[in-house]
């Protein structure tokens, strides 16, 4: 069973996940290519998961190299550089604060004029469908990865757990909207969350460092990196 300290970084990290693959850059360029293209509903999971996997992937491995890092370092120093992993963490929640109030509203992972998709109805299946893998998984999303330094503490052990997290919040996001408007049955209105995602990312992330400033240096407890 995970201990306590998991925990603010799984809600965190499944926070993040859900929050940014909401937005429609994760889900309505496959509705819109559906349409065009005139797939099953079927083909369209099929494809919104295969990308969703990819965009998971490239995230997990840059994490991994976060973790990896972090690790070895804390092998000798581990107060010292979980307190720098906090104090990253928090400066980059400060930054997307920042970044909320003058006027940068949202990231979509830095895809370029993500609410237009021009698919044409005479274009080939095939391109429609590697447009749609490489929109998403050469986008890593980089709103996870200080979630992923806070488990410099947790060792390989937290890095696993917090790519389940990503995953499952990650592609578990994309479907429902995905599916609610392919078939319709929701007029989704996502202006103020796609105006305040970098506060909401910030403002967790935030909360994030303090917690793993007060659990693993503040509230003294033996610690194994595994």
């Amino acid at each position: 069973m995970l201990s306590f300290e998991y925990l603010p970084a799984i809600l965190t990290g499944l926070t993040v996940a859900v929050l940014h693959a909401s937005l429609p850059t994760h889900w309505l360029p496959f509705v819109l290519a559906s349409r065009t293209q005139k797939w099953s509903y079927k083909k369209t999971f099929s494809i919104l998961m295969i990308a969703g996997l990819g965009h998971v992937i490239t995230t997990t491995l840059l994490g991994a190299l976060v973790v990896w890092f972090g690790v070895k370092i804390s092998q000798s120093a581990e107060k010292t550089f979980i307190f720098i992993a906090a104090t990253a963490v928090f400066v980059f929640g400060a930054y997307n604060i920042i970044q909320h109030f003058r006027g940068h509203k949202h990231s979509h992972c830095d895809h370029t004029n993500p609410h237009h998709h021009d698919y044409k109805k005479t274009a080939n299946d095939g391109w429609a469908v590697l447009s749609l893998l490489s929109l998403l998984t050469f986008s890593p999303c980089e709103s996870f990865l200080p979630v992923y330094v806070s488990a410099w503490p947790l060792g390989w052990v937290g890095f696993g757990v917090l790519s389940v997290v990503l995953g499952v919040g990650t592609l578990l996001a994309m479907t429902i909207f995905m599916t609610l408007v392919y078939f319709g049955s929701a007029k989704i209105k996502l202006h103020w969350l796609e105006n305040n995602e970098k506060l909401i990312i910030g403002i967790m992330l935030l909360l994030l460092s303090l917690m793993v400033y007060v659990v693993e240096i503040l509230m003294p407890h033996s610690h194994t990196i595994s």
